[in-house]
């Protein structure tokens, strides 16, 4: 899992538009704020997306705290599950959790996009293969506050 810039050609068409309209609101800057995000601009998206808000690493809160602010009805169906309003401690990524939380600590640390495809299994044994992009957002333009994830399931 490392920084991306531009997604592979077996990327989820989603995810790569979801990257090239954060790439669009960065302008000049190395992250866009949560403002600049307009639902009208990518109503075909908002199925795939989820909104993250990021605890503030100055409370010495550990682990970091994720919580899921908004979750769209695509990422909902296919976990089986509303996801809003929960931590991302919460969510079954079976045991591959710690390697989902590994990536969205990344972003917070490193302010850059992350991609990975990671194959888990839910209780009772449900296989989802998963491709998940998350995307800085910063009110400040030099600390993460929050985190706009596309995600696609298979």
């Amino acid at each position: 899992m490392e920084a991306v810039t531009v997604l592979d050609a077996g990327a989820d068409v989603a995810l790569r538009q979801t990257l090239e309209y954060w790439r669009r609101l960065c302008g000049q800057r190395s992250m866009p704020a949560r403002k600049d995000l307009n639902p009208a601009d990518i109503p075909r998206l908002l199925p795939k997306l989820m909104l993250a808000d990021v605890g503030d690493r100055a409370m010495n809160t550990e682990p970091l705290q994720i919580r899921f602010r908004l979750v769209g009805t695509e990422v909902v169906r296919r976990f089986d599950c509303e996801l809003t309003g929960r931590h991302l401690s919460e969510i079954d990524y079976g045991a591959r959790a710690d390697e989902v939380a590994a990536l969205y600590h990344r972003v917070v640390d490193r302010a850059v996009p992350q991609f990975a495809r990671i194959d888990f299994r839910q209780s009772p044994g449900r296989l989802i293969r998963m491709q998940q992009l998350l995307l800085p957002l910063s009110d400040d333009g030099d600390k993460v506050n929050k985190i706009l994830a596309a995600v696609h399931c298979q």
